[in-house]
């Protein structure tokens, strides 16, 4: 190697330092470049990462929308029980219903799942609801449009007897069981209104498996259309009408 590179400079002119310098210099850029691909690998996880966390938002979220749809789905369910009791017949609007069947469905709203027979009076050897108890039912189920017209109703082998005098509806104390129950599979939100595609399920095909005790989960009989409306800070049923079998599938709420 020519020698007169290491003169006029007084580091380069000791030959053994210079060597030294190059050698510093290839470890810094050595750490440059080691620096530099740590960081690029750093980034890329970082990316890795935000995916990941973007994927498990969206998934968290989708969760939490199914829970909120079934939850939905079960308080339209227990609402709809009495009336799928009933099985009332279909009507476009609420002022065109029956008004028999309006109080049925009300009664049975009142004497379903969540019951207190301790509040009530058994002295003629039937169950006597008040009068006042019926005309809320009534209310918070199909609001004011259609006014409540008091009588006596019959339904599938037992009879709400109302007597003006006494101010109540008498109830027979034998068993008496809902025609239908329901299951709803889909609700359509439009405006201020719900219409909900509600399955009817026969009660009497319903049994119960000997071995595990689970109950069978037959297919409804039919489905009908309820709209629900708001009014007056609540919605109540503006009508019910019949309807083929959805082509959604059936949500099952108890899974």
């Amino acid at each position: 190697m020519d020698n007169n590179i290491y003169e006029g400079n007084p580091l380069l002119e000791n030959k053994e330092a210079y060597l030294r310098e190059l050698e510093n210099r290839k470890r810094t850029e050595s750490k440059k470049r080691f620096s530099f691909f740590f960081g690029l690998l750093a980034v890329v996880f970082s990316l890795i990462g935000f995916g990941f966390c973007i994927l498990t938002g969206v998934n968290f979220v989708k969760a939490q929308g199914e829970e909120k749809k079934n939850r939905e789905f079960e308080a339209y369910n227990e609402f709809l029980i009495a009336v799928a009791a009933v099985d009332p017949a279909t009507f476009d609007d609420i002022t065109a219903a029956s008004s028999g069947e309006l109080i049925e469905i009300a009664v049975w709203s009142i004497i379903g799942a969540d019951f207190e027979p301790d509040r009530y009076d058994y002295a003629t050897g039937e169950l006597a609801l008040p009068v006042a108890d019926v005309e809320a039912a009534y209310t918070r189920y199909f609001g004011t449009d259609k006014p409540i017209v008091h009588t006596s109703v019959t339904g599938y082998g037992y009879e709400f007897s109302y007597n003006a005098e006494k101010g109540c509806y008498f109830i027979p104390l034998t068993a008496i069981e809902p025609f239908y129950t329901p299951r709803v599979t889909d609700a359509e939100k439009k405006g201020d209104s719900v219409t909900l595609t509600v399955g009817l399920i026969n009660s009497n095909v319903w049994k119960q498996n000997s071995v595990t005790g689970e109950l069978s989960r037959p297919e409804p009989d039919k489905f009908i259309k309820v709209t629900l409306r708001t009014s007056g800070g609540a919605m109540h049923i503006g009508a019910i009408r019949s309807t083929n079998l959805p082509e959604t599938a059936i949500v099952d709420v108890n899974n």
